[in-house]
């Protein structure tokens, strides 16, 4: 469990600079919601990220971020999708739409791969509003991973930047 935890963990680590930029950043950032998971989902700490919910039933975990002002990284959806998936390996693509978000283009995909030796399935939802970059993650034993999408659907659902 702890392996998987940890590297978990490091999907939302990343996340992080210093500085007067930095504040302003982070409040820019925390101006987005999401929808409620759902009944099995406990809010947990976020590491890196926004925020964070974990599932003890579906052994699984969500983090959606926010990366504003200095942190914002522009390009297109497919290659900003790429960053998230550091960490796992030989990833094989289960799943990739594009729908729209708040007004915007938005870009789900869902892979299974490996992470630290341990076999995972991640699915990761993209898009840019207001010169920020918008990151939800989902991780979960690849046995678990189509009972927690439904979830994590609810989730992406209720994605709003908050004016």
């Amino acid at each position: 469990m702890s392996l998987l935890i940890g590297g978990i963990g490091a999907f939302a680590a990343w996340a992080g600079c210093g500085g007067k930029h930095h504040r302003a950043a982070v409040k820019k950032e925390r101006a987005f919601q999401v929808g409620d998971p759902g009944d099995g989902w406990a809010r947990a700490k976020s590491g890196g990220a926004e925020k964070a919910w974990y599932s003890a039933a579906l052994f699984a975990s969500i983090y959606a971020d926010a990366n504003c002002a200095i942190r914002f990284e522009d390009g297109d959806l497919a290659s900003l999708t790429g960053h998230l998936a550091y960490g796992v390996a030989d990833g094989e693509l289960i799943r990739e739409e594009v729908i729209t978000l708040d007004g915007r283009d938005a870009l789900v995909r869902a892979w299974n791969g490996t992470l630290d030796g341990v076999k995972v399935a991640v699915g990761s939802v993209v898009t840019k509003k207001n010169d920020c970059l918008y990151d939800i993650l989902f991780i979960a034993p690849p046995s678990n991973f189509e009972q927690g999408w439904v979830d994590f659907e609810r989730l992406i659902a209720g994605f709003q930047v908050r004016r």
